[in-house]
């Protein structure tokens, strides 16, 4: 230290980790014994990624997978499967070697009737021999991001920030270290900018904050367990719903080495 004033912050951050010990948060993110090279690194297809992160806690939307035999039998197969989910739906190409999808016109939104699945479904299957028909969230206050990095210093970090199409436009983001507890990760959603829309933003309902925080650290509890393996996760968006209504993982990368 180099004076009064590091000292002094020194301190306070250290009885903030005391008091978030003692708190017993139960969530550490902890440095790898044993990684991988990145490069050795592979995706989950997204329904797996979502699948895996709903084993602790993500909520995802309802959804149908659909293997590609033929192209004929599976249209009728996509419309099947949006009819029995409700219109509308979210048709999307699938797979490990897809994690921009929507680069690649792989993500058709707002499908709202048979024919448009009908319609959609061939667009899509050119992509990829997976479909993912899944339901679409309509009452969305705002998206938002949620993520673990790997720093090769300080190990697993908690990445919170605007999500959806405007995450690269807007850089709005914050990095949490461990440990993390609910009330850290409300108070660092609240610096954000799209913390005056989670809070209601001109008359918008206010979002349901504690079912994001609680998908944050659904991630983190996730990130723990694959500390070994995890090398990327990133949810982009968690389309957050007014209060009580919940938060929902609508598209998921997982990476693992």
């Amino acid at each position: 230290m180099q004076g009064q004033r590091e000292a002094l912050e020194a301190l306070d951050l250290a009885g903030g980790v005391g008091e978030a010990w003692r708190s017993g948060c139960g969530v550490q993110l902890r440095l790898a014994q044993q990684r991988a090279p990145i490069g050795a690194a592979q995706a989950l297809a997204e329904h797996d990624g979502k699948a895996a992160l709903a084993a602790f806690g993500v909520q995802v939307p309802r959804s149908r997978i659909i293997a590609i035999g033929r192209v004929g039998g599976v249209t009728a197969a996509v419309v099947a499967a949006a009819e029995s989910i409700g219109f509308p739906v979210v048709i999307k190409a699938v797979g490990a070697s897809l994690e921009h999808k929507s680069d690649v016109g792989g993500v058709i939104v707002d499908v709202r009737s048979a024919a448009d699945a009908a319609a959609a479904a061939p667009r899509v299957a050119i992509l990829s021999d997976t479909i993912l028909v899944e339901e679409m969230v309509r009452d969305g206050v705002a998206e938002v991001l949620i993520g673990v990095s790997v720093d090769p210093q300080f190990g697993q970090i908690l990445v919170l920030g605007a999500g959806g199409v405007l995450t690269e436009l807007l850089r709005d983001s914050v990095s949490l270290l461990p440990p993390l507890t609910p009330a850290a990760i409300e108070s660092a959603l609240m610096q954000l900018t799209v913390g005056k829309l989670l809070g209601g933003y001109r008359g918008r309902p206010q979002a349901d904050v504690a079912a994001l925080v609680a998908t944050a650290m659904a991630c983190a509890r996730y990130a723990e367990a694959n500390v070994d393996r995890l090398v990327e996760l990133e949810i982009n968006p968690v389309i957050v719903r007014p209060r009580g209504q919940g938060a929902v993982a609508v598209d998921a990368l997982i990476r693992l080495s």
